[in-house]
C-alpha cells in the first residue's frame, strides 16, 4: 500500500468536479468520470488520471507502520494551521505536462508542506537501493537527488512547486488550449484552503482513492469559502 497526503479543493467547490471529470476519475466515490468531449484528453492523461485531480503535500509512500496513526499525527498537525486562501490558479503547461499552478507564491503553504514532510517520515518506508536508482534516472540536481534519497520525492522544501495535474507529459499545445476553455475563470477563484486529504493505493497501478478528508484550524480571518 502506498499513501498520500494531497490538497483536494473541498466537494463544495467547482473546481472539484471540473478537475474530477478532466481526468475521469473521481477518488472520493471511487468512481470514472464522464470526461469532457476533448480530442485525446483519455490517451493524455492516462496516468494523471489514476493518482487523480489533486497537488501533492507528501508524495505517495509506501507505508510503514499503522495508517491510523499516521491520520491521528496528521489530525494533530493540521489543527496547528489555520485554513488560509490559496492564491488564484492559472492554467500552463511546462515541460510538457498541463497544470494548474499557483499565481504566486504562497508562504502559509510551503510552511504547510513542508511540516508535513517532516513529521510523516516515520510512516515511509524508505525505498531500496534499486528503487533510488530508477527514480533518480531523471533528475537533473543533486539537492533533487539528496532529497529523494532523504525524504523519498525530490520536490520537497526549495524544490516544492504546488501543481494540480490535468496530461501526463505530452507536447500538443492543443490540450493545454481546450484546458483553459473547459476550466475557465473556476481557478483563479479565490478559495480556502480548508483542509488536506489522506489517499490510499491499495495495490500497484491501482487508482488513488480517498480515505480522509483532515481539517485545518478555523480561519483567523474571514475569507472566501
Amino acid at each position: 500500500m502506498r499513501v498520500a497526503i494531497y490538497y483536494l479543493p473541498e466537494a463544495d467547490d467547482p473546481l472539484w468536479e471540473a478537475g474530477c471529470r478532466w481526468l475521469g476519475w473521481n477518488p472520493e466515490s471511487a468512481l470514472p468520470c464522464a470526461r469532457p468531449a476533448v480530442d485525446g484528453l483519455a490517451e493524455a492523461s492516462r496516468r494523471a488520471s489514476r493518482y487523480g485531480f489533486h497537488a501533492t503535500i507528501k508524495a505517495p509512500m509506501p507505508l510503514q507502520g499503522d495508517l491510523d496513526s499516521l491520520v491521528q499525527i496528521l489530525s494533530k498537525e493540521l489543527a496547528a494551521f489555520p485554513a488560509f486562501t490559496l492564491p488564484p490558479l492559472q492554467c500552463v503547461q511546462d515541460e510538457g505536462f498541463v497544470a494548474l499552478r499557483l499565481s504566486r507564491a504562497s508562504a502559509e503553504l510551503a510552511r504547510l508542506a513542508d511540516s508535513c514532510v517532516r513529521s510523516l517520515e516515520p510512516w515511509r518506508r524508505p525505498y531500496t537501493a534499486e528503487e533510488l536508482a530508477a527514480r533518480s534516472r531523471k533528475l537533473q540536481h543533486d539537492r533533487q537527488r539528496q532529497y529523494l534519497q532523504q525524504w523519498g520525492y525530490p520536490y520537497v522544501f526549495e524544490e516544492f512547486i504546488f501543481h494540480m495535474t490535468l496530461s501526463d507529459q505530452q507536447p500538443d499545445s492543443r490540450l493545454l488550449e481546450a484546458a483553459q476553455s473547459y476550466f475557465g475563470n473556476l481557478p483563479a477563484q479565490p478559495r480556502l484552503v480548508r483542509s488536506l486529504a489522506v489517499l490510499v493505493e491499495n495495490s500497484p497501478d491501482a487508482p488513488f482513492t480517498l480515505l480522509q478528508r483532515v481539517p485545518l484550524a478555523p480561519c483567523l480571518v474571514p475569507g472566501p469559502r
